[in-house]
């Protein structure tokens, strides 16, 4: 198995999308969500061999599931044949040829859930698709690459099936986005055909957590974004391999042959810089990438559904986005045009 890697020293200014504005439903959201970050943060960073994982698992879910509000019409149901486990995702708006293979968020040890669905179902709805949702294995369990492998053989079974690529587009969110990323450059480094589109949010793509946002924003972080129990997942994800492995940190890989991508993040997110890396990475290998800056909100923001107009602001620019890869968008970038007001 073999990524190449990316000079370091390389650098590129790219183009940015500031999104504007952040409404009052934003900013009370913010508050309330960062005085429960500030309750419920573990008190001293909590040590690996320590960490009942299965026990957080069970608490996020639970958490999970009072957070998430299905769009009316979602339908989920086993991806039957799958090599992998997973789900389909499929709303009444959906085209039976347009699929997204979608990589759910959850720090590489927390599993699928209905509010990943959810947002799945939301983007499906606004670009009429279904989704491909992975349940890749999770670490500790089976680490690294195994959640990488997962994706790719779900990718390459829709190939073997009939897909076509030119109608299928990668949805990673988080951690996910990280996976979708090492996934795509190990079925780069086996030859098979690219989807036509790529969307990160917020993508953890840097084992090594060297990004200068990682500092930055420590203290505008909240419990969903915290440094500490990242590095506890990390630990519990790579298991003692190399955090600078290409395939592990896509931030040093070449990402040439790659499709064209969107990355949305916050300015506030731990993990802007590797969003902000992706972007440069992707433009210094010749392929179009676009990144929306959204004003202050929390990690994974855009799960909220309806809840926030940020979330819906950036549900909209992934459709849109998506539309324009499968080609019917003619009218798709008026319209984010006019949602960013830019």
């Amino acid at each position: 198995m073999t990524t190449r890697v990316l000079d370091s020293d390389a650098s590129l200014a790219a183009p940015r999308r500031i999104v504007p504005g952040l409404s009052w439903r934003g900013r009370i959201f913010n508050l309330l969500f960062g005085l429960a970050g500030r309750i419920f943060a573990p008190s001293q960073p909590p040590a690996v061999a320590d960490f009942d994982f299965e026990t957080a698992r069970r608490r996020l879910h639970r958490t999970e599931n009072l957070m998430t509000s299905a769009p009316a019409g979602m339908q989920v149901e086993p991806a039957s044949g799958a090599p992998v486990a997973a789900d389909w995702v499929v709303m009444p708006e959906s085209q039976a040829d347009r699929i997204l293979v979608f990589v759910h968020s959850g720090s590489f040890i927390f599993g699928q859930s209905r509010l990943f669905q959810s947002l799945a179902a939301r983007i499906c709805k606004q670009a009429h698709a279904k989704a491909l949702s992975v349940d890749y294995r999770l670490a500790p369990e089976n680490p690294f690459p195994a959640a990488i492998s997962d994706v790719a053989a779900a990718y390459e079974w829709l190939l073997a099936e009939g897909a076509d690529p030119a109608q299928i587009q990668f949805v990673g969110d988080s951690a996910g986005g990280g996976i979708a990323l090492g996934a795509l450059l190990l079925l780069r480094e086996r030859g098979v055909p690219m989807p036509a589109g790529l969307v990160l949010l917020a993508p953890w793509a840097d084992m090594t957590l060297s990004g200068r946002s990682v500092l930055t924003n420590a203290r505008k972080a909240t419990l969903a974004n915290n440094i500490e129990i990242m590095m506890v997942c990390r630990e519990l994800y790579l298991q003692g391999h190399a955090p600078g492995d290409p395939l592990a940190s896509p931030v040093f890989a070449d990402l040439e042959g790659l499709p064209p991508a969107l990355i949305q993040a916050s300015t506030v997110d731990i993990l802007l810089d590797d969003a902000v890396r992706i972007d440069e990475a992707l433009r210094r290998a010749g392929i179009d990438s676009e990144l929306s800056l959204y004003p202050p909100m929390p990690h994974g923001w855009q799960r909220l559904g309806t809840l926030l107009p940020e979330s819906r602001r950036a549900i909209e620019e992934i459709g849109d986005f998506i539309a324009r890869r499968y080609g019917d968008g003619a009218d798709a970038g008026k319209r984010q045009a006019e949602a960013l007001h830019v």
